[in-house]
């Protein structure tokens, strides 16, 4: 739904009176803005450069760009990294779901925008049907960037009472021009919202102009969302599940970065100091890489019209931050990097700061508990709700989330309402996904002999000759170890500009992921208490994420009792923009070994839980019959929707269109029916669980929570690091 300084774009399934109703709502605008004249009158000569301007610059966001970031080197970020706002006046708007009060009926949201002017839009909104309850919102400005003000827009709406859904409409006037919007609010008992999943929103560094077209550039699923946004009646949120922008570009194109990137030893990389230059070049690139890239084609539209929450991976940072080495990621440079990288996060993706989020806590939004990283808990409606940790603040080479966060995060889903039947987990890296343990294999090997050989690249050459066998390429090595870089969505960014090979390699790339070996214990630790606070609470859980550059279903469960507390759904939809990997690695990722999750403290070779990927796709895009069914390397995004029969269900769509030739944009691979669990709870406990025979609820709790030295100290959890069982 484009924005239009003419007339109103009418929501999904909507009939607004463009003739009747627009006209009413520009006369309540226009009066008002009469008696508010006094905050309109200046505009500044920049507010009123970019009224005329129509086009951007050469890497900006006017119009589809299929240049690529990064290929030209350093540039003057100071005159490259510039953006216009596509409307003329502002960048935005951008909407975002705070939480619903599901006990008083009451929708919580804000809207933000960003303008070069010290006059804020005049902001009103209405039922789309009614006119006559318009009603305006006082701006705040959370935040100042050069010229640039981040007005936020509180939104509070009471939800029509029982089933029925409602269409809202906000208007932003200024200067003689207004932007109508419209987006969708659940009625107070409505148990069946639907939503959108998304990651990976841009192109990786390394992506070819040539395959940029040939995917149909940035914009070309987002433009499918808002077809299906109309053909649905209305998404009521949408997830961003990590990646929204890419700023790996920094280390090719900010001068600043070149000397640090070039510094010999890892103590002198260590203790590098950060200048006042690279202060102020990595806050205008973060404000850069965000303007520019949430006001493309299809992208905007979406964030303007349906409701979102976010959540942040490595890319909106850099290709995989928290998982270097020590030298690397506790350096002044990547720490500082790190902290403008948050901060223009919680600006553009939650519409806040931490100074406000620590001087103003809301119940309904972020919390923290060690005071690094944000996380949320939100209501989708009585019976579902989304638990959004962040796994980026905390990370270190063996650790995700810190222990006292786990902690944390365990004790409010115990806190949930009986209501509640669906618990959907965010997280921006799948937790189940398959292993790459052949290429980890020889690149240990590599890792533990190169120190001692002369000439350690020619290593490399011999040792992933081997590996370029196994992935069916062994005439271009240095593009396979490219390649299954992408099969875990990394661009190995750090690995090319800092060193050849040595210091970081794709082995630091494969660590990024749960499934890793350094991360095996804590990943037993959140599974294993996740199923107790399953079966406790009598909710099913599902993970939904991305990361990955291809899309399939997997899950955890109990082959003797498939359906019970165990069953933990994996959705992954990935990537929506990003090129997919190619098919000699996901042919290397369909294995077909049995992978059981060992219980907490145990070595025991079988256990009652299993890991797989699900055989999803029979068919390809084109109707061919697929070999390999488990994962598809499509550009793709999900959609969710929680059933009147109080199931889940989950489709993937795919893209179509592009170079596969067709005039759809997508094709839909579903539903993944997630059932609840039965309502009847002596149906949930099985005498073979987890628990084992003749051991009480509370001694299982005491095992999983109260382990010796918790997850990471003496005697911890991480000190016994158990392998996944492979049979």
């Amino acid at each position: 739904m484009n924005a239009s300084d003419s007339h109103d774009r009418s929501a999904p399934g909507q009939g607004y009176n463009e003739n009747l109703g627009y006209q009413q709502s520009q006369t309540a605008i226009n009066n008002e803005q009469i008696a508010n004249s006094s905050q309109n009158q200046n505009l500044s000569a920049r507010s009123a450069q970019i009224l005329i301007q129509n086009s951007g610059y050469a890497l900006g966001n006017q119009q589809e760009d299929n240049s690529v970031p990064g290929k030209h080197g350093v540039v003057d970020i100071e005159t490259v990294y510039h953006s216009v706002p596509s409307n003329g006046t502002f960048f935005g708007p951008y909407l975002r779901y705070k939480n619903v009060d599901v006990v008083n009926g009451v929708w919580f949201g804000s809207v933000m925008v960003v303008i070069e002017s010290s006059d804020a839009p005049y902001f009103q909104f209405h039922p789309t049907s009614d006119i006559t309850q318009i009603q305006a919102v006082a701006p705040r400005v959370i935040y100042q960037y050069k010229n640039y003000k981040f007005f936020r827009y509180e939104l509070t709406i009471h939800q029509s009472r029982g089933y029925t859904d409602q269409f809202w409409t906000y208007a932003l006037t200024l200067f003689g021009k207004t932007f109508t919007y419209q987006f969708l609010v659940a009625g107070s008992e409505e148990t069946e919202w639907k939503f959108m999943a998304f990651s990976c929103a841009d192109f990786s560094l390394g992506v070819s102009e040539e395959e940029r077209e040939e995917l149909g550039g940035v914009g070309y699923l987002w433009e499918d969302v808002m077809d299906k946004h109309k053909q649905l009646g209305g998404l009521h949120v949408m997830l961003g599940g990590g990646d929204q922008i890419y700023a790996d570009r920094m280390w090719k194109e900010v001068a600043s970065l070149q000397d640090w990137l070039k510094v010999k030893g890892k103590m002198n990389r260590h203790d590098y100091d950060w200048t006042p230059r690279m202060e102020s070049d990595i806050n205008l690139a973060y404000f850069f890489y965000y303007t520019c890239h949430f006001d493309r084609i299809g992208i905007r539209d979406c964030l303007a019209s349906i409701p979102s929450i976010f959540q942040i991976d490595d890319h909106d940072i850099f290709d995989g931050f928290g998982s270097y080495p020590d030298y690397m990621q506790q350096s002044s440079v990547l720490r500082n990097i790190g902290r403008i990288a948050f901060h223009f996060y919680l600006l553009f993706q939650h519409q806040t700061t931490e100074t406000i989020l620590e001087t103003e806590p809301d119940p309904w939004d972020l919390f923290t508990v060690t005071g690094r990283g944000w996380h949320f808990l939100k209501n989708l409606g009585p019976s579902a709700v989304i638990l959004g940790p962040d796994t980026r603040a905390e990370r270190a080479l063996n650790s995700i989330i810190g222990e006292a966060t786990h902690m944390e995060l365990f004790h409010r889903l115990e806190s949930l309402s009986s209501r509640v039947r669906h618990v959907v987990i965010m997280l921006a890296v799948p937790i189940v996904y398959p292993r790459l343990t052949a290429v980890e294999n020889i690149l240990t090997g590599i890792m533990h002999t190169k120190r001692a050989v002369n000439g350690a690249w020619n290593v490399l050459e011999k040792a992933s000759s081997k590996v370029a066998k196994v992935v069916g390429a062994e005439h271009s090595t240095k593009k396979q170890f490219e390649n299954v870089k992408k099969a875990f969505g990394k661009s190995g960014v750090m690995g090319s500009v800092v060193s050849g090979f040595g210091e970081v390699d794709l082995l630091d790339d494969l660590a990024d992921h749960w499934t890793h070996k350094r991360h095996a214990s804590e990943r037993v630790f959140f599974v294993r208490n996740l199923q107790r606070i399953a079966r406790d609470k009598n909710v099913r859980i599902s993970f939904v994420s991305g990361d990955v550059h291809c899309c399939g279903m997997g899950k955890f469960f109990n082959p003797d009792a498939p359906e019970n507390y165990q069953l933990m759904y994996q959705i992954i939809t990935s990537a929506i923009s990003n090129v997919p990997p190619p098919g000699p690695v996901i042919r290397l990722l369909h294995n077909s070994d049995k992978i059981y999750l060992p219980e907490i403290n145990s070595s025991h070779k079988h256990t009652d839980t299993r890991e797989e990927m699900i055989q999803f796709f029979e068919n390809d895009v084109d109707g061919r019959r697929l070999d390999l069914q488990k994962l598809l390397p499509r550009r793709n995004y999900s959609i969710g929707a929680v059933l009147a029969d109080g199931a889940m269900s989950w489709d993937l769509y795919v893209q179509k269109g592009g170079k596969y030739g067709s005039m759809e944009k997508s094709q839909k691979y579903g539903p993944l029916i997630v059932s609840p669990l039965p309502l009847d709870s002596t149906l949930l406990h099985y005498v073979n669980g987890p628990d084992g025979p003749g051991v009480e609820a509370q001694q299982r709790k005491q095992q999983m929570m109260g382990a010796p030295g918790g997850i990471y100290g003496p005697g911890g959890l991480a000190e016994d690091v158990h392998n996944l069982n492979v049979n």
